[in-house]
């Protein structure tokens, strides 16, 4: 086989070089692979032009090699290319969720001897207004830390950079409340909410079951939006979040969909991630779901 390796330099901690030239070398001496090719990120946007730019049959593989938003340009990249070629992942950034829920490989020799089985899973993706996402649209509390976690914390202190800022950032946060609207087939809310994130898996920033209904094969989004409460009862829901009993909570709204428009119906500007990047484009924003977009080598279920 001929495969890709997308590196993203920057991402993940010094030892994760070490893992993908002992990645290289076996697929090379074992025979799985007679070509592999390397590129190497140097700004925002290098991995999704890479993949954007290539053709169906360039390649039988291309490697995501980093984080959640390495992967997130490489499957933009991807549908614009409407190439098909699939996609494996190489975690080395911190958070990793949509590697995490597929229980994808951690070792070298797992991810070799996941490439030699080559076993394939089609999955869904999402559009948010013209950008494409994997995992996780969210905005509101605590979804922006990962846009003022500094990099090379990051590097150094992996999840506690995280969980750090976020202690710091959240009573500051909770003071603040966003007035949306959503609508899809079968509802309208108009709420004051703290968070809403709408998540294709069940792992969103580090919190394996945060849409435990949710599966990347389903046709559907999982959508949890947390509204306006009191400071006090804050404890509980983190409690019920750590015990996966969160969306039982009197102030979580859950519900399942594939297209959902949400609306900003205060002045102030909000933040927007999707798999880790920020979203530019200003409210309204319009979700919708694309089934089976993107084939992801996993490991034989």
């Amino acid at each position: 086989m001929k495969g890709l390796f997308i590196i993203n330099p920057s991402s993940g901690r010094q030892n994760f070089h070490d893992k993908i030239k002992e990645i290289a070398g076996t697929l090379i001496m074992d025979n799985i692979c007679n070509t592999i090719d390397v590129f190497y990120t140097e700004k925002q946007d290098d991995a999704l032009n890479k993949m954007a730019g290539l053709k169906q049959g360039d390649y039988d593989f291309v490697v995501a090699v980093g984080g959640d938003g390495t992967l997130n340009e490489v499957i933009n990249g991807s549908i614009l290319s409407k190439s098909d070629i699939p996609i494996a992942v190489i975690s080395a950034g911190t958070v990793n969720d949509f590697a995490n829920y597929l229980k994808l490989p951690q070792t070298p020799k797992e991810f070799c001897e996941m490439i030699k089985e080559f076993h394939l899973k089609k999955v869904d993706a999402g559009r948010v207004n013209e950008k494409y996402f994997i995992n996780v649209v969210a905005a509101g509390l605590l979804s922006d830390i990962g846009f003022k976690v500094e990099k090379d914390k990051k590097a150094v202190m992996g999840k506690l950079a995280y969980y750090l800022e976020g202690a710091i950032d959240l009573p500051k946060q909770f003071n603040h409340t966003m007035h949306m609207r959503f609508t899809c087939d079968d509802r309208v809310m108009e709420e004051e909410i703290h968070l809403f994130m709408v998540t294709n898996s069940q792992s969103v920033g580090g919190f394996r079951e945060i849409a435990p209904m949710a599966s990347t094969s389903d046709g559907m989004f999982d959508v949890i939006i947390i509204k306006k409460m009191d400071v006090f009862q804050i404890t509980p829901l983190l409690i019920s979040v750590l015990q996966g009993d969160h969306v039982n909570h009197p102030s979580v709204e859950y519900f399942q969909t594939n297209r959902l428009k949400i609306e900003n119906l205060e002045e102030r500007e909000i933040n927007v991630d999707y798999d880790g990047e920020q979203l530019m484009s200003s409210f309204p924003l319009d979700i919708a779901l694309i089934p089976a977009a993107v084939k992801i080598v996993v490991p034989p279920q």
